[in-house]
């Protein structure tokens, strides 16, 4: 990091043009989303695979678009930049234009337009991966690299579908500073193996009636499609810390799960209290995945309150 000196002290430096490299980024393929806090080093990418996967179910990196969700359409939507003609007839360079950038599927539904509309104005970086693998991210004063700072996140309306020319589309939208990408941006290449990467899918869970004092049960499904887990995954919901279940006071409550294949529910046992409150949610993604229930968050969208009678 450079020294803060005399503004009238500084020296203009120009770069030197010498040219030794043409890479640059092809059309884009994925967006990854990732936290603030998020940053990572030569060592994260030498085994790229289980870095992001751990990110994922972490909660702090969310694939957008990808081989699952493809890219149909990018419009670049660049500002001018902005030069002000004074009257002697000066121009005089004031800025650089935002780049703004719409992407667009055809795929996901109304389920992927919910997850997109969740990031507007959210603050979170961006890594950009391209249609050969390679990936755009920020390189950072401290040798370690993130993504790339945004002045805006949006996903604008999707657009719907006519008769003639025009399928259902979700649109997701960016818009950064050149200065930022130019100054800041660095390129990697072999990153391939990530655009088949997606994000978590939401877990709900529904209850089987009735709650007693010693046993709650639940169907254990994906929020969108119904997916039953308990078929796909069986016993592996039975492994402690798979369910959490916490009273009015937020303290956890010791349980048992048991998985019932033929009724296709888990059955959390433990010691609950007629008339109280309790909530019950997925362990952390973290946690399912490491017991092999990959890919799912049963921790926020699948929280379910129950009153024990």
């Amino acid at each position: 990091m450079g020294a803060i000196v005399k503004a009238c002290s500084v020296n203009v430096t120009v770069g030197n043009t010498g040219k030794e490299c043409d890479t640059a980024m092809a059309a884009t393929a994925m967006l990854i989303a990732l936290h603030s806090t998020v940053k990572f080093d030569d060592q994260d990418l030498a085994d790229p695979v289980p870095w992001m996967q751990g990110l994922i179910h972490d909660r702090v990196a969310f694939p957008i678009f990808g081989q699952e969700a493809p890219i149909r359409t990018i419009t670049n939507n660049a500002e001018s930049d902005v030069l002000v003609t004074l009257d002697d007839g000066l121009q005089v360079f004031l800025r650089y234009g935002v780049y703004n950038r719409i992407f667009e599927t055809t795929s996901g539904g109304f389920c992927y337009a919910k997850s997109l509309q969740s990031f507007n104005k959210s603050g979170y970086r961006i890594l950009e991966l391209d249609q050969t693998g390679q990936m755009l991210a920020r390189k950072n004063s401290d040798g370690t690299y993130s993504g790339f700072i945004t002045d805006f996140m949006y996903a604008p309306s999707p657009i719907w579908a006519d008769f003639k020319n025009t399928p259902y589309k979700n649109r997701f939208q960016i818009s950064y500073s050149p200065v930022e990408v130019v100054n800041n941006g660095i390129i990697f290449q072999g990153a391939e193996e990530l655009l088949s990467m997606m994000g978590l899918i939401d877990v709900e869970l529904i209850l089987v009636p009735p709650p007693t004092t010693t046993v709650i049960k639940v169907n254990v499904r994906t929020e969108c499609a119904g997916t039953d887990l308990v078929t796909l995954y069986g016993t592996k919901l039975a492994e402690p810390g798979m369910f959490v279940v916490r009273d009015d006071t937020g303290a956890a409550i010791a349980t048992v799960q048991t998985v019932d294949s033929t009724n296709r529910l888990v059955s959390i046992s433990g010691t609950f209290v007629s008339g109280k409150t309790y909530t019950v949610a997925g362990g952390a993604p973290t946690l399912w995945y490491d017991e092999g229930v990959e890919g799912y968050d049963a921790s926020t969208a699948g929280m379910l309150n129950v009153t024990i009678p």
